[in-house]
């Protein structure tokens, strides 16, 4: 059996795919063309019932996820999926796929680091157990795959390192985006996705439902500085659709656009910068200022204020903030 097509790019015009024969646009955006390529496949008869063709199995799973879980965890798993899908032999079936298969694939790509490579062996091991809860397969052929340990982020950006980042970004539009992280702690998936219908300024904070947080469970809120309030009130303004966080041309940051910025910067820097340790520098910085470990989990979003030892211990090496600590109790 012939493996499922797959969108290409065609420049000038947009995405594509051959479809029951026949080319099909779908659209200019890679993101909304992957969304309605999976859609147009899902009202295709399905060959899954003749065995177990890899491709098939990973559509299936994919279009389960995109109805059951959040649209960036439906991103996340369909992009790496097509790098693992990519990566075989089209011929190879499920019950001839092996660990090897996909340690080949990760020893392909050297630059990658081991927290990414174990993000990559998670989606695949995760989809072939989706194949084996539903019916579809007996065993998971990639279940025992030993994952890299992921890196710790030990990393806390100072704060004139912050300050020389703000003063190499000339365009406002990238600066109200780090501001945003910087002050408030937000993941970088909210900052990303945050919109008018989210902001409460009444009471200075976002407001995420349910179904659009971590977890699924419960809203998630993220408190604002009086300058990121300031920020969100006139990017509200501007952008009443959408995502209010955009680029100079006016479109939506998305997390390849901001590692590209990151990138740049890089040799000016001298170090790679990311989001999430704008994040995990808020964290530290509520910590080392006396704040309780309660209300800075609170603030992070974190279920349970435990995951703050294991993530933070770092501070229990930091002999000026224990010290500090000890000359506040005594006081």
């Amino acid at each position: 059996m012939s493996r499922r097509p797959k969108p290409w790019f065609r420049k000038g015009r947009g995405w594509y795919a051959q479809i029951d024969g026949k080319q099909c646009f779908l659209a200019r955006d890679k993101s909304q063309a992957y969304d309605r390529f999976h859609e147009l496949m899902s009202r295709c008869p399905s060959p899954v019932a003749r065995g177990d063709e890899i491709a098939v199995l990973l559509d299936l799973f994919l279009d389960w996820t995109k109805q059951h879980r959040a649209p960036r965890t439906y991103d996340w798993y369909r992009e790496r999926l097509q790098w693992f899908l990519d990566s075989i032999p089209k011929s190879l079936r499920a019950t001839q796929l092996k660990p090897y298969h996909v340690q080949e694939w990760l020893d392909a790509h050297p630059s990658w680091s081991s927290t990414h490579k174990r993000g990559c062996i998670t989606a695949v091991q995760r989809a072939f157990s989706w194949a084996r809860k539903m019916g579809y397969l007996d065993v998971s052929p990639v279940a025992h795959i030993e994952k890299p340990t992921a890196a710790q982020r030990d990393i806390v950006i100072a704060q004139d390192e912050y300050d020389k980042i703000l003063s190499l970004v000339a365009d406002q539009e990238f600066r109200d985006l780090l501001t945003a992280c910087w002050e408030t702690g937000c993941r970088p998936q909210e900052a990303l996705a945050v919109g008018a219908r989210h902001v409460d300024l009444e009471n200075s904070r976002w407001v995420f439902p349910p179904k659009e947080s971590k977890g699924r469970k419960r809203p998630r809120v993220v408190y604002l500085t009086e300058n990121v309030a300031a920020i969100t009130r006139l990017r509200m303004m501007k952008w009443r659709e959408g995502p209010m966080f955009r680029n100079t041309k006016g479109r939506p940051w998305h997390p390849y656009a901001v590692n590209c910025r990151f990138e740049r910067l890089k040799n000016k820097l001298g170090r790679k910068y990311c989001l999430y340790l704008f994040r995990h520098t808020f964290a530290t910085r509520m910590l080392e200022s006396g704040l309780d470990a309660l209300t800075v989990a609170i603030l992070l979003g974190h279920q349970n204020p435990a995951m703050l030892s294991a993530t933070y211990q770092h501070l229990a090496h930091n002999p000026r903030f224990l010290a500090e600590q000890l000359r506040r109790a005594s006081a």
